[in-house]
């Protein structure tokens, strides 16, 4: 509907005069034309002018039955909506009624609630029901249009319709039930989301947030919700009142809503679910729902809530429905969509960690459908995991929104709260047991690795900060809180077979010819650069944790041996490529020797460029170590030289392969 920024509106008891004087009217030019016709007739007199007069009669006559039915429609909108059947009403004296302004979709909505709810939904016979159900569910779509006659057709239609109204299209036998359904949720949305000019809808309003009386009308009402769009408020009204506020007050009980018919629509049985569902994509609604659910006499926490629908799941037979909706309402909740990794709003984060907390002590025996949105937080929280990996600064901190007392940022992490390593390690293994998922979060991790050390070489060439290296130190902690993760959820065979695969397939794919490093400070990476960045993270994580654990790590070094035939030069080239990072950055040092720049680029050349020219020159089938370590003397020499950048160096290098991890886990995890 078009705001023209007019006033349109209707004095029923006025209207209703006008329509008894045109009614009167009417009569008597119909007696006038008709006398006069018959004694002009008599006298052979031309009495064309009076047919005009009668047709002018026949109008007053059409117009008095359109003035009815919009006294009709007034009363009906403006004082309740009475089951339809009866005459409406009007309570006289109630002076001018406001209304919108396009009558005509407002007359379109009232015989549309007249036809389905005295007709369709109550005549269950004949084929011909399902098609004139599908028929008109399109002009119900069509109100979505014009909100305000949305509105008008359900607060026309019988409650008793409208409370059954799924399960009836069903009943029904509509073979296009899910459609039709979806037609009348989109109209319900519209009018939901529409400003209140049609004061009979508030009770439509009303009782669909208000709690049903029974599991099957409970339903009804949230599968009509699920699809509406509806607004946040109304979403988590409906939810908690239809369901979720009882099922936090004693979840132990039989939540399926028995008769329903859900299959057609492809949706749950379970209550529990369906209320989820109607949160889910809907961040603000999943919030204000989970922080007053239950009512004021619940004092459980937001994790003792979560934990409840999780508790639940792990023990209903319909646990997967709930399982699935529930991750998906954390998904909402925590924003992961909406918003971007490092600049969560405080109110999504808040959300965030407490799902955090409440997932993390199931670690692997999480349900499964919830398992997918557990790693989908993980990624869009990459730098709550990150942070919480650090063993450098308060490693007895408890996890919680304020940064713990001598924490010291770095450039490019912007964590919104912070766990302690503890918390990041129990999360860390909702998803770490599935290697498709784990490969997920991999890839985000690797990319977050490389832009921060830029970010870090780049804010220290500048000043006199060691943030190069304690972002070194952080993602090395992040490796091996991770890889403990999965090897506690996997099983060591596994695990170390999966870094085995790692190493085989990635460490000796970098060869002649590709020098991954050189992209990284572009903004536009290649293919193969992004390529490397992913390799590189499970490298890091691989020889971070080598030496780990005491009681595999000799076999670990065996069977890589055993798989590869030949030692990672993972370790030897950390060195080489942090030198990179922080000459690209403009970290102060020397020029280096002409023989380490790349004539062609002028940049410092990367340890990949060396081999490559080792393996060039050592020719088919001869060692190339010689020749390589030829070329790195004037490397060493140069770094030798550039005391800062040495120190600096070598000190992010052994962070990121260091075995620090080792002990910190066991006393801090």
């Amino acid at each position: 509907m078009a705001d023209t920024g007019e006033f349109c509106g209707i004095d029923p008891d006025e209207m209703g005069q006008l329509a008894t004087f045109l009614h009167g009217a009417a009569d008597r030019l119909t007696a006038f034309s008709r006398e006069y016709e018959s004694k002009l007739g008599q006298y052979g007199i031309n009495s064309s002018a009076l047919r005009e007069i009668a047709d002018i009669a026949e109008w007053g006559g059409t117009q008095v039955s359109m003035l009815h039915r919009r006294i009709d429609l007034v009363g009906n909108l403006g004082n309740g909506a009475p089951e339809l059947g009866g005459a409406a009403a009007v309570a006289g004296g109630q002076g001018l009624v406001q209304l919108p302004d396009d009558l005509e979709y407002m007359e379109l909505a009232q015989g549309l609630a007249r036809m389905y709810g005295n007709d369709i939904l109550v005549n269950r016979d004949g084929d011909s029901l399902t098609t004139l159900i599908h028929e008109h569910a399109d002009e119900v779509a069509m109100l979505a249009d014009h909100p305000q006659a949305a509105a008008a057709f359900f607060a026309l239609l019988p409650a008793k319709a409208r409370d059954s109204l799924p399960n009836l299209l069903v009943a029904i036998g509509s073979k296009t039930a899910k459609q039709d359904l979806a037609a009348f949720s989109k109209a319900l949305g519209a009018a939901l989301n529409a400003p209140v000019l049609v004061p009979a809808f508030a009770k439509v309003k009303d009782d669909l947030t208000k709690p049903a009386g029974s599991k099957v009308t409970a339903w009804n009402r949230l599968a009509l919700l699920r699809g509406a769009n509806a607004p946040a408020k109304v979403r988590s009204a409906a939810a908690r009142a239809l369901v979720l506020d009882d099922f936090v007050k004693n979840p132990k009980q039989d939540w399926r809503a028995g008769s329903v018919e859900a299959k057609p629509y492809g949706l749950p049985t379970d209550l529990v679910a369906l209320g989820l569902e109607v949160l889910a994509g809907d961040g603000a609604a999943a919030r204000e729902a989970f922080a007053a659910m239950g009512g004021p006499d619940v004092k459980l926490s937001q994790v003792e809530k979560m934990k409840r629908f999780l508790d639940y799941a792990a023990h209903a037979g319909t646990g997967d429905e709930v399982a699935g909706a529930f991750g998906r309402v954390l998904e909402s909740g925590a924003e992961v969509v909406m918003e971007k990794p490092g600049r969560h709003s405080p109110a999504a984060a808040a959300f965030a960690m407490d799902a955090m907390l409440a997932t993390g002590p199931l670690g692997d025996s999480i349900p499964e459908p919830a398992r997918e949105s557990m790693v989908t937080l993980a990624t869009s929280y990459i730098h709550e995991l990150a942070s919480g990996a650090r063993f450098d600064k308060a490693v007895d901190r408890a996890s919680g929104l304020k940064m713990p007392e001598n924490w010291t940022p770095l450039p490019g992490v912007t964590p919104a709260f912070y766990l302690s390593v503890g918390d990041t390690y129990r999360f860390m293994r909702t998803f770490t047991g599935v290697e498709e998922l784990t490969t997920r979060f991999d890839a985000t991790a690797a990319h977050f690795r490389y832009g921060t050390l830029v970010s870090a070489a780049k804010f220290d060439a500048t000043n006199k900060t060691r943030n190069f290296e304690d972002t070194a130190r952080m993602f090395g902690g992040l490796a091996g809180v991770e890889f403990k993760a999965t090897l506690d959820t996997r099983g060591e065979r596994d695990a170390t077979d999966d870094l085995i695969r790692e190493i085989t397939k990635n460490t000796f794919s970098l060869g002649i010819d590709k020098f991954p490093v050189a992209g990284i400070l572009a903004k536009k990476l290649s293919a193969e650069t992004v390529n490397f960045i992913n390799e590189s993270w499970g490298l890091t994580k691989t020889y971070y944790v080598s030496g780990l654990l005491d009681d595999w790590a000799g076999s670990f070094e065996t069977r890589v041996e055993a798989a590869t035939g030949a030692r990672s030069d993972f370790t030897l080239r950390q060195k080489y490529d942090m030198a990179y990072f922080l000459h690209e950055a403009g970290y102060p040092a020397s020029d280096p020797p002409s023989e380490l720049v790349n004539k062609e680029t002028t940049k410092l050349k990367t340890y990949d460029e060396l081999l490559g020219e080792a393996k060039k020159e050592a020719g088919e089938g001869k060692k190339w170590e010689e020749a390589l370590r030829k070329k790195l003397v004037p490397y060493e020499r140069w770094l030798d030289s550039n005391d800062l950048l040495d120190k600096k160096i070598e000190d992010a290098s052994d962070f990121q392969i260091g075995e620090r991890a080792k002990e910190e886990l066991r006393v801090w995890g």
